[in-house]
């Protein structure tokens, strides 16, 4: 198949000829004398209509073999029926052989029963009266019953045996029918391969026509000067034919003249006139010759000319079938370039998809752009001051003494040992994380005196429990959520872990505390949502969670995991809903009119609708330029055009953040710099955005370039948002941050089992998250809450205020901020 010429240039073109494909510059020479552009489209187009017509046949294949599946399929049902009801026939047939012999032994005490009947009534006994007559009434019944149920049974056996012979049919019926199939698909096989061999005749034919049509072309030229001979012999013939009946009424005449003159005349003026007359004859003699000749001529050339001209009819006949056999295929052609045009935009659309899903499957996550390699090495440079080793303060020292053996203090030569001369000191740093077991022992006090006032014994108060009858203290259930939820280990590895630390806990145990957690962490939900409805600018993003409870109930398992991110908190909420409610929920509750930085999902501009101006949509930027990079995925030539664009981006960025440099909120009335650094912002975005409307513009209408710029200046005012107010972030990047551990942790334990660990999982992410936003040890935060709950009785604290990171107090946040 022959290649475009796009994909090696405008300098080189293949050519299919006579199945072998030439380059164009190896049959430059040759253009003249033949037209290879248009050979390589009608080859190129019969190709494209014979792939098609391949691809039916494939197609059609294909829908045989499955139809031949379905009923290779259907038999087998009907086949395994077909055994079912045999063998129902057979537990029938066997029910009916018992219900025959006990006919057989009813119809024996049946005798025995008439026998006794008729020796009580000799006997004078009233049968009625006794019961053996009521048992052979009720030997009766059963009989009748066992008649009955053989007589429904035959039945059941004849509507067996007519439905077995219905399956022995349908089963017949589709084993032909499975016959028919596959000889219909190995018919359409043969067809298939006779209908390429008709394609090669075909393009030999071609070939020939136009050889012919060639030949055909010369002929008709022939024809036409033969045609002009044949009109000037006609006139000629025709002036012959004047001449000799001229010369016949001329010798006529002189006939008669000669007779006047043999009369009247003799001597000199006979001879003159014989002499004339001969000379006439002669003339007339030579003319007739002339004329035969020509009569001749005339006749060859006529049998020519009809010979000829039914040559030109014939082709003629052919030329016009070769016209429209031509017109045919030209229609063909452009249908079929149409058709090319349509496959090559679709193809270009998955090729593009292909590009995209593959980047985001299998390669790097980061969308920066290549940068030139630095000269400059890594690490510390030779000469550049250093920071020195870290200072660690806060750990603890614990002193070790290592003395030489004795026998190394003691004097080789005379015994005598050596004397203390100083010390040397070095610090190695250690870790380690044991699991122990807390002993703890009350001693009890029992009263030395008679006071009955007092109480008769007295022992120190129980060490407070998170939770009654369990053997573990608050700082092992710290570690095992600071491990869940700030390590983002699975729970059979938090299990393993601490098996490893000696202290084996099963993965139920642990899974089976997060109802009883739930109610304890429950006060920071609320708490974190107020906060965050008193920022005037925030972050909100989701993306997919599983909760695997939810197809038990027969809906899908994949839910949402929301974030919403402030300057000092982090929440998350996992919901099965990604509507435009479950962001008013999240979004709608605030105090002061919300800056909101988000992607262009329709929930967030539903909500935004719904909220009437109280939220303002500012959209994200690194989004925006992800469609550019997605336009141009998969299409060398567009390449260009997309890192136009980005770079056009990337230089709003360099902008802003020049801006922001001299940006201080405390200031009513901003610096000189800041209005030069604003001026040249605003524009450069206003210059963007016109541009993108006067390329859109001159664009056709399905170029692949117009989504990018349509999506562009349709989210013109949400991406603007920034330019007026210079506290909003460009892109949503902060959320996106703040869903990166969630995002390894779904990895990792594939989501939740239930809705109530769903529930915990997100208000343990919000916690931990909100933590390190603030700098606050989440191990130590958690072992310090949990130690309050468990003082007070296993609940929280009343107040769940001193314990968040904007109203604790100075000295609480020294004591729970991360070392160092």
């Amino acid at each position: 198949m022959a290649s475009r010429d796009d994909d090696f240039g405008a300098d080189l073109a293949l050519i299919e000829v006579d199945d072998e494909i030439l380059s164009s510059s190896a049959l430059a020479p040759a253009r003249e004398a033949r037209d290879w552009r248009s050979l390589y489209e009608q080859a190129h187009a019969r190709a494209e209509r014979e792939r098609s017509r391949a691809d039916t046949a494939e197609a059609r294949c294909e829908e045989l073999r499955r139809a031949e599946v379905d009923a290779r399929a259907r038999a087998g049902s009907l086949k395994w029926q077909a055994d079912a009801n045999r063998a129902k026939l057979k537990a029938a047939r066997e029910e009916t052989k018992d219900v025959r012999r006990t006919a057989k032994n009813a119809l024996a005490l049946q005798t025995e029963v008439t026998r006794l009947e008729k020796l009580l009534s000799e006997a004078g006994i009233e049968p009625a009266k006794r019961p053996l007559i009521t048992k052979a009434d009720k030997d009766r019944r059963r009989l009748r019953a066992t008649l009955e149920r053989a007589e429904n049974q035959k039945t059941t056996i004849k509507s067996l045996r007519a439905e077995r012979g219905d399956l022995c049919k349908e089963v017949t019926r589709l084993n032909r029918e499975v016959a028919r199939l596959a000889k219909r698909l190995a018919r359409e096989e043969q067809a298939s391969e006779k209908h390429k061999k008709t394609i090669r005749q075909q393009f030999d034919r071609d070939i020939q026509l136009r050889a012919t049509l060639r030949r055909l072309r010369d002929q008709s030229d022939s024809v036409r000067s033969l045609s002009d001979e044949v009109f000037w012999l006609r006139i000629a013939l025709d002036g012959a034919k004047a001449g000799k009946e001229a010369m016949k009424a001329k010798l006529a005449k002189l006939l008669v003249e000669k007779q006047t003159l043999s009369g009247s005349i003799a001597g000199p003026q006979l001879r003159a006139a014989l002499a004339r007359s001969w000379r006439q004859k002669q003339t007339i003699k030579s003319q007739s010759r002339e004329i035969r000749r020509l009569r001749r001529a005339m006749s060859d050339r006529t049998t020519e000319l009809r010979t000829a001209l039914r040559r030109s009819r014939r082709q003629k006949a052919a030329i016009k079938s070769l016209s429209r056999e031509n017109a045919r295929l030209r229609r063909t052609a452009k249908a079929s370039q149409t058709r090319i045009e349509k496959l090559e935009a679709r193809h270009a659309r998955l090729r593009a998809s292909a590009s995209v899903l593959q980047k985001a499957l299998f390669g790097s996550r980061s969308e920066q752009q290549e940068k030139a390699r630095s000269e400059r090495k890594r690490g510390q440079q030779r000469g550049a001051p250093g920071h020195g080793r870290t200072q660690r303060p806060a750990l603890e020292e614990k002193a070790e003494h290592h003395n030489p053996p004795e026998a190394a203090r003691l004097c080789s030569c005379c015994g005598k040992p050596y004397v203390m001369n100083g010390e040397n000191s070095s610090t190695v740093i250690e870790i380690e994380v044991e699991a122990h077991t807390r002993r703890i022992v009350r001693p009890r006090w029992r009263r030395g005196c008679d006071c009955a006032s007092s109480p008769l014994e007295v022992s120190a108060p129980p060490v407070p429990r998170l939770f009654p009858r369990t053997p573990y203290g608050t700082s092992v259930w710290a570690c095992s959520l600071y491990e869940r939820y700030a390590c983002l280990r699975p729970l059979h590895r938090v299990s393993a872990w601490m098996s490893d630390q000696g202290l084996p806990i099963s993965a139920g145990t642990l899974a089976d505390s997060v109802p009883r957690f739930l109610p304890l962490f429950e006060p920071f939900d609320q708490a974190i949502r107020t906060h965050q409805n008193a920022a005037a600018v925030r972050h909100g993003d989701e993306t997919v969670w599983r909760i695997k409870s939810l197809k038990e109930t027969g809906r899908s398992s994949r839910a949402w995991l929301w974030t919403s991110v402030s300057d000092d908190a982090v929440y998350f909420h996992i919901d099965p809903s990604r509507s435009a409610k479950v962001a008013t929920q999240l979004f709608g509750g605030t105090a002061c009119v919300l800056f909101l930085v988000c992607d262009r999902l329709s929930s967030y501009k539903t909500m935004a609708r719904e909220r009437d101006g109280a939220v303002i949509l500012c959209w994200c930027w690194a989004h925006q330029r992800r469609d550019f990079i997605h336009g141009a995925a998969g299409q060398a030539g567009l390449a260009h055009w997309c890192q136009t664009w980005i770079e056009r981006i990337a230089s709003i960025y360099k902008l802003n953040k020049a801006r922001l440099e001299h940006y201080d909120p405390a200031l009513e009335r901003q610096t000189a710099a800041f209005t030069a650094a604003q001026d040249a912002l605003e524009a450069e975005v206003e210059r963007l955005f016109v541009d993108a409307e006067q390329e859109l513009a001159a664009l056709p209408t399905g170029a692949r370039e117009t989504k990018a710029l349509r999506s562009l200046l349709n989210h013109r005012s949400g991406l603007s948002v920034f330019v007026d107010k210079p506290q909003v972030p460009m892109d949503n990047n902060a959320a996106e941050r703040a869903l990166r551990g969630p995002v390894i942790g779904r990895r990792l334990s594939f989501g939740s089992d239930g809705e109530t660990g769903a529930r915990f999982t997100a208000l343990m992410y919000s916690v931990v998250a909100t933590l390190k936003t603030n700098g606050i040890d989440v191990r130590r935060w958690l072992e310090a809450w949990l130690e309050a709950c468990a003082e007070n009785g296993g609940r929280p604290p009343d107040d769940p205020s001193p314990w968040l990171p904007w109203s604790m107090s100075e000295e609480r946040r020294r004591a729970l901020t991360a070392p160092g």
